[in-house]
This record gives C-alpha cells, structure tokens and sequence, in this order.
C-alpha cells in the first residue's frame, strides 16, 4: 500500500506580497501585483500555477492573511497548527466567549 503525498506547506497570501513588494520596493498596485505573479523575478511559470487577473489580484491585496498551499514557502513563511499545543496569553477562544456570551443572555 502506497503512502498519500505529503501535502504541500501553508502560508499567508502576505508573504507572497511581501516577496513583491522586495522587489518592486513598494507596495504594488494589484495591476503590477498581477504583472509579478504572472511573470516577475524571472520564473519561467506563474506564480499561483495559472496567470490572475487584475481583479484577482485586488482580492489577493485585501485578503492578505489567507492561508494557501506553497510548495515554495521557506521555514519562516511556513503556518504550523498549535498541535496540543495551548496558544498564548493573549489568544482567546471564540468558543469560550460565545459560551459566556450566551449565559449572560438567559
């Protein structure tokens, strides 16, 4: 029985941005953005597997804590999930404030 392929690594749409606004040295607007992705920094291939659109890229500009699939994310850019792990101090449970949300309304 064969083993499934490792899942490619996550990240946050963020530091694909990050990684354009390196090179461009600003912030780009999403026509640039798109420009990059589909041809910048000498790639032979696009960026996200296909090219995007100027409208896709305006999403991906606004929605820059999305995790996505990255099989070019470094160590750093990768997520990692808390795996038994408890969050920080500073972290709070949406399940927990609903919980006393909810039986402060009964």
């Amino acid at each position: 029985m064969t083993q499934p392929a490792p899942r490619p690594p996550k990240m946050m749409l963020g530091f694909v941005v990050r990684r354009c606004v390196v090179e461009l040295g600003r912030t780009p607007t999403p026509a640039e953005f798109a420009l990059w992705a589909n041809s910048g920094g000498g790639r032979d291939i696009h960026l996200f597997g296909r090219p995007i659109s100027e409208a896709e890229a305006r999403l991906i500009l606004r929605h820059q804590a999305r995790l996505v699939s990255a099989r070019s994310a470094s160590a750093e850019e990768r997520h990692t999930e808390l795996d038994g792990e408890r969050p920080g101090a500073n972290v709070v449970r949406m399940t927990d404030v609903r919980a006393r949300r909810a039986a402060r309304l009964r």
